[in-house]
Order: C-alpha cells, then sequence, then structure tokens
C-alpha cells in the first residue's frame, strides 16, 4: 500500500492535492497523522472508527477531523479505505447554535415579560385613577398593591437571566383566581357593549398551581377574547369538573362571539411573535401555553370563521376534601 487509488473531489479540496492521476498520488503526500493511521489500519488488519486527528497543516487554523477507517481488498490488492469529516465544523456549530438558543430564549423572556408588565399596568393606571378620585377605597388599593407585586415578581425573573420561573404549586381555588382575571378586564369593556356570562359548574375547584402564573394565564386569554369581539360581544367563562381517563381535570372554557380565526393562522396562534393584531406583539398565548403546560395540563382551541372562537384548558384537579 503506498498510492492512492481513489479519492472524491471533496477529499481533494480538503487534504489539497493536485488533481493528478491517483496512481501517481504518493500516500506520503497526506498529513502525517492520516498516513500513520492508514498504514496502522493497514498492517493490523482491524478498523478505527471516529478517531479524533487534528490536521494542522491542512488549513491556517487548527482543525479536528473525524476518522473513520477499515481495511478492504479487491481486484488491485489490500488496501484501506478511509472516511473524514471536519469535527471542528460541527462543533464551533453547536457552540454557536447553543449560543442562539440561550439568546433566542432570553429575547422570548424579556418580550414576554414587558407583554405581561403592560397589561398589568393598564389596570394599575385604571385603579389609581379612580383611587385619586375616591381618595378611599379598600378594595381598590388591594387590588393595586396585587398587581404591584405580580410585576415585581415578572421583573425579578427577568434580572436571574433565568429561563422561565416554574411555578410554585400550592391549592389554589380556581374560581378565585377565574374572578380576579374578570375584575381585571373590566376597564377594557367598561365603555364597550360587551357581556361576561359565567359558568361555574366545577363543584370542586381547588387545584394544584401557581396562583399568579395562573392568573395571568387566563388574564390573556380573556384580553384576546375581549380583543376578538370589538365593541360588542358575548364572553363566556365556564368551569367543569371532568374525567379524562388518566384522572380528573378541570376544565376551563373561554368562549367569545367574534369572527373566529382565519383558517391560514390555525397553526401559528400559538408561536412567539405570531399576531393579527396591528399592535400586538404576540406574545400573550404562548407565555399562557407555557404556563398550562408547566402546570401539566394541556390548551385547545375550537375555531370557525364568522362563529367565534373558543380555548379549553385543562388542569389536573386536586385532591377531594375529606368529609369532616
Amino acid at each position: 500500500m503506498g498510492n492512492i487509488t481513489s479519492l472524491n473531489p471533496e477529499a481533494e479540496r480538503v487534504l489539497q492535492l493536485p488533481a493528478l492521476p491517483r496512481l501517481a498520488v504518493a500516500a506520503g503526500n497526506l498529513p502525517l497523522p492520516l498516513n500513520e493511521l492508514i498504514h496502522e489500519v493497514f498492517r493490523t488488519g482491524k478498523s478505527v472508527a471516529n478517531r479524533k486527528l487534528a490536521l494542522d497543516q491542512i488549513t491556517n487554523n487548527p482543525t479536528t477531523f473525524s476518522v473513520t477507517a477499515m481495511p478492504v481488498s479487491g481486484e488491485l490488492g489490500a488496501g484501506v479505505v478511509a472516511m473524514f469529516s471536519d469535527s471542528s465544523v460541527r462543533a464551533r456549530l453547536e457552540h454557536n447554535l447553543r449560543r442562539l438558543d440561550r439568546l433566542a430564549r432570553v429575547g422570548t423572556l424579556s418580550a414576554g415579560l414587558a407583554h405581561e408588565i403592560k397589561n398589568a399596568l393598564v389596570a394599575v393606571k385604571t385603579f389609581v385613577d379612580l383611587l385619586l378620585e375616591k381618595n378611599q377605597d379598600a378594595e381598590l388599593s388591594e387590588t393595586v398593591l396585587r398587581e404591584l407585586g405580580r410585576m415585581d415578581g415578572l421583573v425579578t425573573h427577568m434580572l436571574r437571566y433565568a429561563a422561565p420561573p416554574h411555578p410554585v404549586l400550592a391549592d389554589v381555588p380556581l374560581h378565585t383566581v377565574l374572578e380576579h382575571a374578570l375584575h381585571m378586564i373590566q376597564p377594557r369593556i367598561s365603555a364597550k357593549l360587551i357581556s361576561i356570562r359565567r359558568d361555574f359548574r366545577a363543584c370542586q375547584d381547588v387545584l394544584p398551581g401557581d396562583e399568579a402564573q395562573l392568573e395571568q394565564a387566563f388574564l390573556n386569554l380573556l384580553l384576546n377574547a375581549v380583543d376578538a369581539l370589538g365593541e360588542e360581544g358575548t364572553v363566556t367563562l365556564s368551569t367543569d369538573l371532568v374525567d379524562t381517563g388518566a384522572g380528573r381535570c378541570l376544565e376551563i372554557r373561554i368562549a367569545d362571539t367574534g369572527a373566529g380565526i382565519r383558517a391560514e393562522d390555525l397553526a401559528h396562534i400559538f408561536e412567539p411573535f405570531f399576531t393579527t393584531k396591528p399592535r400586538g406583539n404576540g406574545l400573550g398565548l404562548a407565555v399562557t401555553r407555557r404556563i398550562i403546560e408547566e402546570h401539566k395540563g394541556g390548551i385547545r382551541f375550537e375555531s370557525q370563521p364568522g362563529h367565534g372562537t373558543t380555548f379549553i384548558v385543562q388542569l389536573p384537579a386536586g385532591r377531594v376534601p375529606a368529609a369532616p
């Protein structure tokens, strides 16, 4: 074994060998580590798989190749077939992809936080204005303080420069959370011909969850429903206790009588930054789905153009309280 008998164009380019008849190219023209590996396989008759070789002389920069070589025999006698790929390129690509993924997650998180802070600020401004008018109102004061606390929590998560926060689970009364979210959308519908229908049929509404995050998720869905109506229509908020086969779930439905979702948009509504609103940023539903999934639940929707949209959320129900 002393000559190269076959070389594909890419190997010719990478190894910087001249375009000569193959029998005229001696194996000694190969980089020394590669030549030594080929001789090792020829001598031992054993294959070598994915051995890393530094072939610095090929390029100006240190380059690591992953080489697989195996002995062969044919009409021309015994020989060695070697296949190699630039593993340093793959390593750099993987590093860059991890970096881009981290930047994308931080960007999505930051934009999501800004979206939620904006929602909270609308309510805070409204309630502060009312407080200034009435001067004394314990309920409104409590709401302002609670929303300011929620904003503080969101900003804290942003400053931690981490993935979206995992929920801190406790027993949460679902109907109370929904009532809080309904209270928050009142300023948005007060000057419109929009009615809210409650149909709370769940006889047991306690579930393991993070109250602040769940309120955030349902507020997003309610705001979307209100925006879908324009100036008039109905939003129906209903709950029920259902058996999915895998256990009991609390099912929450938020239905609007709006125009529905266009067929071409159905596959994209949960994607970050996808929006059909002139001033929307496309993060409300993405954030909502993340929260629901982190609570081991699921979210889906039903929509038909001209007949409105219904979002269905299912969350694992808590244990039934023991009888006294």
